[in-house]
């Protein structure tokens, strides 16, 4: 079969074409075909790589334009996801740049995770004789964050990032914010909070990328919707995405239970903002996606008392934790 390789020397971008036996894939991970393309084929390839052991997180790379982490993903089962193809590509991680073929450029990432402060605070009157216990559960919920590697899987393939990462953070940056935010011996989490809050928060799609593609079954979206909550909790409720969540809730607690298009966009962002997008309701409206009488109520969906019924036990349950 063969495996095609995006390449970049530092000035231009181009792809090599490496041919290779069953004999030569067969009870191999991806990144001992990389090793062997290497050390047999072409020792100019340039990739990242050290523990083997799904530890370091240091050789992700994109597989048919997915990440994988590539010492942990075996040949035999990466080639029947995709149906056994004739070839596949390897591509360096996307929304990093890259500085060799398959290298890419983990600075600004690195200057992230510096700014969100990933550590805590604790309270040091009686360290010396109790330590810093915690609870079992107290444990748990941040247990999983701890598994995080640092492979850059989730960023990769972030769609808030590749559409503009100009105001956002990379998913893991905030995994490690919730970890810290979350700490029970943590005296100041609120040092976490405006960080993310002020780099992206609110911008989360939750289009739910970043938690399938975790190599360790991470949910970075999660983890930001419970940084949202903390947020909110904690008084910092000001600002579109606050408005936004509210509007959502606004709609199928208090309104029709479906979101109301036209307020949404009303009370998200207020009038004169919206003035400049009458071109979009315009689009929509003829698209029949949003109907201008809709500003005046609309009638409930069936089943809205038993809906809102849910929520209040939600938020209930919610209050005692």
């Amino acid at each position: 079969m063969k495996i095609i390789i995006d390449r970049f020397d530092g000035t231009k971008k181009y792809e090599s074409t490496y041919e290779l036996t069953n004999e030569e894939i067969k009870g191999k991970t991806l990144l001992t075909v990389l090793f062997d393309i290497k050390q047999k084929k072409d020792a100019t390839l340039n990739f990242t790589a050290s523990c083997r052991s799904a530890i370091c997180g240091a050789c992700a790379v994109r597989v048919n334009g997915h990440s994988y982490l590539a010492c942990d993903t075996k040949m035999n089962e990466l080639l029947a996801e995709y149906g056994n193809p004739e070839s596949i590509r390897i591509s360096p991680l996307g929304n990093f740049r890259v500085v060799s073929d398959l290298v890419v450029d983990w600075e600004p990432a690195i200057e992230n995770l510096t700014k969100i402060k990933p550590g805590i605070v604790t309270d040091t009157s009686n360290i010396s004789k109790e330590g810093c216990k915690q609870s079992q559960a107290q444990v748990n919920v941040i247990k999983k964050s701890w598994d995080c590697i640092l492979c850059g899987a989730c960023a990769s393939e972030c769609n808030k990032l590749e559409a503009d990462a100009s105001d956002y953070m990379q998913p893991f940056v905030f995994v490690h914010a919730y970890r810290s935010a979350f700490d029970s011996r943590n005296l100041k989490p609120d040092a976490h909070l405006k960080t993310v809050i002020d780099n992206g928060l609110w911008m989360c799609v939750k289009c739910q990328e970043c938690a399938d593609r975790c190599p360790k079954g991470i949910s970075a979206c999660a983890d930001i919707t419970d940084l949202r909550i903390m947020a909110i909790q904690k008084g910092f409720n000001e600002g579109m995405g606050p408005d936004h969540a509210e509007a959502f809730l606004t709609d199928l607690v208090d309104g029709s239970g479906r979101l109301n298009e036209v307020r949404l966009a009303l009370r998200s962002e207020g009038v004169i903002k919206n003035m400049g997008k009458l071109d979009i309701a315009a689009n929509l409206m003829l698209a029949g996606k949003m109907n201008p009488l809709h500003v005046f109520g609309e009638e409930d969906i069936e089943g809205h008392d038993d809906l809102v019924k849910m929520i209040n036990a939600a938020r209930k349950a919610a209050s005692k934790e």
